[in-house]
């Protein structure tokens, strides 16, 4: 039998008037819907057009793009009683499990995770659940649902409120911001505060790859290589194997062997630049004119690859002025 749970996931902020009802209940419960895109404002505007009725709503989207999130959002900008979600994925859904999470989640909301996978002898069950009124039906599906197969008390719950999840790809305007949040949000949970950033490659990497579930996909990725990281950066050697494969690591260059499946050279080279340019700047303090005597660099060269591969040192690194040779160097540090 499958259980009945509260989903606590925590995931994925400007707005119309429709949109900022959604974003405030949000940041008041400590959560935010990260990006701006037209994509995803138009599903805040279609939540926020929802949450004073207590009409049923279906997210339709892949793997990853959200689904159970978008639900919870629905739900706490309600803010009304308890949050039960009834999923397949320990057991399939009978009676007696839609049953007992209707009774749970009485006055609240009832999220069922799948709705194209249930069996459809619980059709007229849901709906009855959905008719009585005092709970706010939710569902997920992957897919939306086929009128020629879906039963028809099922099709008829979810007519008029299916709302599409966009892809990541369809979110493109969005990456950056949701780097950035997974970024901070990992950091702060390992208490990596010697992790200052994101190399310029690796951010390239992240934004260009297709993940396969998307959101959650980005997400796990940047988990991990925040757990990888050495610092004082996140680079493209932390990130998962299926991003970086079609890169070989700059090492194997410089060592003289080629990969046997070929690499990248731009990339390679790319990548160690950032590297040995990030080393010498932690080295000197982030000062620019030592930083370029270490790497062999005209000071001019280094400053316009700092600009170019768009790095920022940590706020440790803006020592005070003590020194006329101190104040000269800030000053051509300014420039």
């Amino acid at each position: 039998m499958s259980t009945a749970t509260l989903d606590q996931h925590n995931h994925e902020t400007q707005p119309s008037s429709q949109t900022r009802a959604v974003r405030q209940a949000l940041v008041s419960m400590g959560s935010r819907v990260v990006g701006q895109s037209a994509a995803i404002e138009e599903v805040v505007r279609m939540i926020g057009g929802l949450t004073m009725s207590r009409a049923p709503m279906l997210f339709v989207g892949e793997p990853g793009t959200g689904k159970r999130f978008f639900a919870r959002v629905l739900h706490e900008t309600a803010a009304q009683g308890p949050l039960v979600v009834l999923s397949d994925e320990g057991a399939p859904i009978d009676d007696a499990a839609l049953r007992t999470a209707a009774e749970s989640a009485r006055g609240g909301t009832l999220v069922v995770v799948g709705i194209d996978r249930l069996p459809e002898g619980l059709a007229e069950e849901l709906a009855a659940i959905s008719n009585r009124g005092d709970t706010r039906l939710i569902a997920t599906a992957e897919r939306p649902l086929d009128p020629s197969s879906c039963h028809a008390a099922l099709c008829a719950l979810f007519t008029a409120t299916t709302v599409h999840l966009p892809t990541l790809q369809e979110r493109a305007d969005d990456r950056p911001l949701l780097i950035q949040h997974f970024f901070d949000l990992h950091t702060t949970r390992a208490r990596r505060s010697d992790l200052r950033g994101i190399s310029p490659e690796a951010i390239a990497r992240l934004e260009e790859h297709a993940f396969v579930d998307h959101v959650r996909g980005l997400d796990r990725a940047i988990e991990q290589a925040v757990g990888f990281a050495e610092g004082p950066y996140v680079t493209v050697s932390d990130l998962p194997e299926e991003i970086r494969s079609a890169q070989a690591q700059a090492a194997p260059l410089l060592l003289g062997a080629l990969p046997v499946q070929g690499l990248d050279l731009r990339a390679a080279v790319e990548e160690f630049e950032t590297r040995m340019i990030l080393q010498a700047l932690e080295r000197t303090g982030w000062n620019k004119n030592r930083a370029s005597r270490l790497l062999g660099l005209n000071r001019t060269t280094l400053v316009e690859m700092i600009k170019r591969k768009r790095l920022a040192p940590p706020p440790s690194a803006r020592r005070p002025i003590s020194t006329k040779a101190d104040a000269h160097e800030a000053l051509a540090d300014a420039e």
